[in-house]
């Protein structure tokens, strides 16, 4: 007798991100796909949970998180952003990932929207899916950074959060201030949640700014922020981070969270208040390597041939557009099968189409030598590529299982029931995949 599965899990089964974590990596294989900094934890991170562990701070932290932590994490939104919380408005969380969750749980009934920036981190969508909600996935503009008429057409009255990735993964751009403040206003006139994951915020390129969220003061009813110590101090292990929410929901939030994950181990709180409270040398020592670690990554992949790399701003990761008549997965496993791992673009979302992303978190060598097999691989697919065509045209030249006609595009858009459009797509599989981010879609072709 098979098993009951809930239909909102089944929905979740099976996606881009879920195949790459689950598949099992040959050894040696270059891993331009992780998200996992190269940098051990710093020395005075490490030391701090140890003299917690050693004065036996190994029970449950008290309510929303440790006393010690929740005031760190109150000093340095106040240092940073301007804004003064209190550590009743904080809730320590297992990373980023749990707050994500809790946050999506507190205010997503089934067939609520959320909407997504498309590309973007793709937990968001899967964990609102596996909630019975709907993401409802807006295109970047052309300079991927955020479209606010696309954003504000897709409101419609089910609509009750608004996600940014700032910096943004994967494509590594910064947002500006004027596009945080025209979707804070959005979201004050059609009664939204802001929600940022600001996770990549101290990773910045020479010369680009953050605009933290929390620093929008006028919107603070409106504004929540997510944060993790993954990324800016090397504690992807660790599992620590943080939300701060207006005062009337971060005990909402505490309860939920409460239910997922239980307590945050006391220990490796005191070791994140550290980490606040400590010298930052250790984030400007890092940042600097990530600064030359994705210049080299930038220029070598101006080098390969298709391949359009995207100016990295902030994050590790280099995003870019390839001109190969092969889908993002399909690249993907042939870099693969040549032993570079990176990730697809339709990953983050469909309008990843013809995209790849690749992380600069490892060292100068797994770069150098990733990129030089990538460059190979390029060079081989555009050669057979090119030896197919005038074979896929010739095709059916006095044969009789020839086609009557000539291929040609399947021309589909997925149409929305807010009137937004996507697409065009060149076959079914790329409009069902595109469909995948909106369940009320529907693919039909496209109208002139």
């Amino acid at each position: 007798m098979p098993r009951h599965i809930s239909r909102y899990v089944q929905t979740t089964a099976g996606g881009e991100r879920t195949r790459h974590f689950t598949a099992r990596q040959p050894p040696g294989i270059l891993k331009l796909d992780s998200g996992d900094p190269y940098f051990p934890t710093p020395r005075h991170i490490r030391e701090a949970a140890q003299d917690a562990l050693d004065a036996g701070l190994t029970r449950y932290a008290p309510g929303q998180g440790d006393p010690e932590f929740l005031a760190a994490v109150c000093e340095t939104v106040e240092r940073e952003a301007g804004a003064h919380y209190s550590p009743d408005d904080v809730v320590a969380t297992n990373g980023a990932t749990s707050a994500i969750y809790a946050v999506f749980t507190a205010f997503l009934d089934p067939g609520d929207e959320v909407i997504v920036l498309d590309p973007t981190f793709s937990l968001y969508a899967l964990v609102a899916r596996q909630l019975g909600a709907v993401p409802v996935a807006v295109p970047h503009g052309g300079d991927y950074h955020i479209d606010v008429e696309a954003v504000r057409a897709a409101v419609t009255p089910r609509t009750r959060l608004i996600m940014v990735n700032n910096p943004n993964n994967p494509t590594g751009v910064v947002y500006r201030r004027d596009e945080l403040q025209a979707l804070a206003n959005l979201c004050a006139e059609r009664d939204l949640l802001l929600v940022a994951d600001e996770a990549y915020e101290k990773i910045l390129q020479p010369g680009c700014v953050h605009v933290p969220l929390l620093s929008l003061h006028e919107y603070r009813d409106r504004l929540i922020l997510i944060h993790t110590f993954s990324k800016t101090y090397a504690m992807t292990g660790w599992r620590l981070g943080y939300v701060v929410a207006p005062s009337d929901l971060a005990g909402l939030l505490f309860g939920v969270h409460r239910a997922i994950a239980g307590p945050i181990t006391t220990f490796v709180q005191r070791a994140g208040a550290a980490a606040l409270r400590g010298s930052q040398d250790c984030v400007a020592e890092m940042r600097d390597e990530y600064g030359r670690r994705g210049g080299l990554m930038h220029r070598l992949a101006l080098d390969v041939p298709g391949l359009r790399p995207v100016e990295p701003q902030g994050g590790f990761y280099l995003y870019c557009r390839y001109d190969l008549a092969l889908s993002a997965s399909e690249v993907r496993q042939r870099l693969w099968d040549a032993g570079v791992a990176v990730r697809s673009g339709t990953e983050f979302g469909a309008a990843g189409k013809g995209h790849l992303r690749f992380s600069y978190s490892v060292d100068e060598p797994t770069i150098e030598k990733g990129m030089a097999i990538m460059a190979e691989v390029f060079r081989h697919l555009s050669r057979t590529l090119a030896l197919l065509l005038p074979l896929v045209l010739l095709a059916g030249c006095g044969g009789e299982e020839a086609p009557k006609k000539p291929a040609v595009s399947a021309n589909l858009c997925v149409y929305l029931p807010n009137g937004m459009t996507l697409g065009p797509y060149d076959t079914q599989k790329e409009c069902a995949t595109a469909r995948e981010n909106m369940p009320r879609g529907e693919c039909k072709p496209c109208q002139k």
